[in-house]
């Protein structure tokens, strides 16, 4: 019998920034220039992989990683040869198909990009998120929408595949600024584009103030309406419910969380998941750098855990799937759970009723020559509206 090894993605994340955005709600801490406090971070980061090498008996398989934060550009290039050496030290490259780094304008530099071409790194993603200068000075951003484009051509001349982050439905921005940004970030060049509407947490800097006091916000409704519509007319698919790209371009990282693939989690903060045969494991590290850096020099510094299973893992696995341009495929389905995903099945059957009953112009069916659905994908209209079909199949 042929066993087959598990491959996993890895994230990695870097938790220092050179200044808190507002409305960040990831886990990062300004580094300022504390090069024993990076270090201290890199120390730990090598412990953690060393324990996971050595429960895997060896150096870990992956197929992706993503190196994201915080902003690790504000790593120096000697600091980053050092997260490198981690990587290639207790991780198995041999099959790796992507590498993506998170680059910050302002702190990308031609020395972060010339280090990255000599190793693993493929893929780029550069926080743009505006090219209006009055959006990215209300957003606290660092960078101007000149140093954000001159970053992304200077990546693309190393021969980095290159994606933007964008953010819609700020404060009095008008979908004439948005188009204008949407534009500006397609003649650079870049290959991949993620499209997120303002949310602001209660937990961010943002999150204490009135809505008066952030200046109130659009209906983001069309805004993203405008980009799927024109990012798909210069050539870019939408292929999840934020994400655009080239064909065969999209990002195969970000996919692996969509298909609840297994992704290993290193740094603080950082989520990881194991699929197994009969559930899903998923777990988050120490969520500050200091309980990390503690918890590393005692073992494995997981402080939250969750298992999935059974209904629950159902529900989550078809909400993912219709994230994607790919939708439900009931036969992968049956393969991934190692179970019969039939009309007898009680979640199969519930799915299938809940898609029926969505209106017609947001949810798309296939199905065999016999009529047996075989898929089931959202619209783009139904990608607008997303969160209400999640609730209907989670029965809220």
């Amino acid at each position: 019998m042929i066993q087959i090894i598990p491959i996993f993605s890895l994230y990695v994340h870097v938790p220092f920034c050179a200044a808190k955005c507002g409305y960040c709600a990831f886990y990062s801490i300004p580094l300022q220039n504390s090069s024993a406090l990076a270090e201290s971070y890199l120390a730990a980061l090598r412990r953690e992989a060393k324990i996971l090498r050595a429960a895997w008996g060896g150096k870990i398989p992956v197929r992706t990683i993503y190196i994201g934060g915080g902003t690790p550009t504000v790593l120096s290039p000697l600091l980053w040869r050092a997260l490198i050496k981690t990587i290639t030290d207790f991780f198995d490259l041999s099959n790796l198909e992507e590498a993506t780094v998170e680059a910050n304008p302002c702190s990308l530099s031609e020395p972060h990009l010339a280090l990255w071409r000599g190793s693993f790194v493929t893929r780029v993603s550069i926080g743009v998120q505006s090219l209006d200068d009055d959006e990215l000075r209300w957003l606290g951003r660092l960078h101007n929408a000149k140093t954000a484009l001159r970053s992304i051509e200077k990546t693309m001349s190393y021969g980095f595949a290159v994606s933007a982050d964008l953010i819609f439905a700020l404060p009095r921005q008008t979908l004439r600024a948005w188009r204008d940004t949407c534009a500006q970030i397609l003649s650079s060049g870049v290959e991949h584009v993620s499209a997120y509407q303002l949310t602001i947490e209660p937990d961010t800097p943002l999150g204490g103030l009135s809505g008066d006091e952030r200046g109130g916000a659009p209906d983001g409704y069309s805004f993203y309406r405008f980009a799927q519509w024109y990012m798909n007319r210069k050539g870019l698919a939408q292929y999840e419910i934020s994400s655009f790209a080239k064909p065969g371009l999209e990002c195969a990282h970000n996919l692996a969380y969509w298909r609840q693939e297994n992704v290993l989690a290193l740094g603080p903060s950082a989520w990881g998941y194991i699929n197994r045969s009969a559930d899903g494991f998923r777990y988050r590290n120490a969520k500050t750098l200091e309980e990390y850096i503690t918890l590393t020099e005692l073992g494995i510094p997981i402080v939250d855990a969750e298992i999935l299973s059974g209904q629950k893992r159902d529900e989550e696995s078809a909400i993912l799937a219709l994230r994607t341009k790919w939708g439900v495929d009931f036969k992968n389905f049956e393969k991934k759970f190692e179970k019969k995903f039939e009309k007898e099945d009680g979640f199969a059957a519930r799915l299938e009723n809940v898609l029926k009953n969505i209106p017609s112009h947001l949810v798309r069916f296939e199905s065999d020559h016999a009529g047996n659905i075989e898929r089931a994908r959202l619209t783009p209209s139904g990608m607008r509206v997303g969160n209400a079909i999640w609730s209907e199949i989670v029965g809220e």
